[in-house]
């Protein structure tokens, strides 16, 4: 059983730049003065009128605190359109996850929510060793999406990768092999564990440049900056 219910109209949704179905990104070498994409996720529960009973941010003590706040904040607002089991309304325990841009200081230095989605909270990734054909390849650049079908023992049943033309081979199976390691908490309709799907996309380069790091010092400065 899939369910991926549609956030109804709120406050919590007003505020968002756009909406992304389940998209999330994985840069590698990302150049250290460009925005960057921080994900949170939440786990929480919606109870039978879709709205939020319980909420918690994944590894919290990881974000700055005025951050964390904000964030709980627009969760708490959150609400759902009431999710069926047998006819009738259920609660349904969700991850929801917030994908956020994040401009350096350098560029005047800003943090604002370009995605809002719910699915199974990932509890472990793993990527696989980085294509060797395409490693060799000073400069490359390309993207691809794998959309993973989370079953209830919270591995992926099915993986599916698409890609545009161009992109190697190599990279699609890394895509492919590196989803089926992962592992998921499942959403659970009146506490039973049930199927989700989780999409996962990758930008992926081979620049010289060292990632961009996002750590609590440098999130708060930006912050203090706006």
């Amino acid at each position: 059983m899939n369910f991926i219910p549609r956030f109804v109209t709120s406050r919590f949704v007003r505020t968002a730049a756009c909406l992304l179905a389940l998209a999330t990104s994985a840069t590698y070498a990302e150049a250290p003065a460009q925005p960057y994409t921080v994900e949170v996720w939440a786990r929480v529960l919606f109870n039978t009128d879709g709205r939020v009973a319980e909420y918690a941010l994944v590894d919290e003590a990881q974000y700055p605190a005025q951050f964390a706040a904000n964030v709980k904040e627009r969760v708490s607002r959150a609400k759902i359109e009431p999710p069926q089991d047998d006819g009738k309304a259920a609660t349904l325990r969700s991850g929801v996850r917030l994908n956020f841009q994040v401009t350096p200081a350098g560029e005047g230095g800003s943090v604002k929510i370009v995605g809002l989605s719910m699915g199974p909270i990932p509890t472990y990734r793993y990527y696989v060793g980085f294509p060797k054909d395409v490693s060799r390849s000073g400069g490359w650049e390309g993207e691809v999406q794998a959309l993973c079908k989370v079953g209830t023992a919270g591995r992926c049943t099915a993986v599916e990768v698409t890609a545009l033309p161009g992109i190697p081979e190599s990279v699609r199976r890394f895509a492919k092999a590196s989803l089926e390691e992962w592992t998921f908490e499942p959403q659970q309709l009146n506490d039973k564990p049930i199927e989700g799907e989780y999409q996962l996309r990758m930008r992926l380069n081979t620049l010289d440049d060292k990632p961009q790091d996002f750590r609590q010092d440098k999130f708060q400065k930006i912050l203090n900056s706006r």
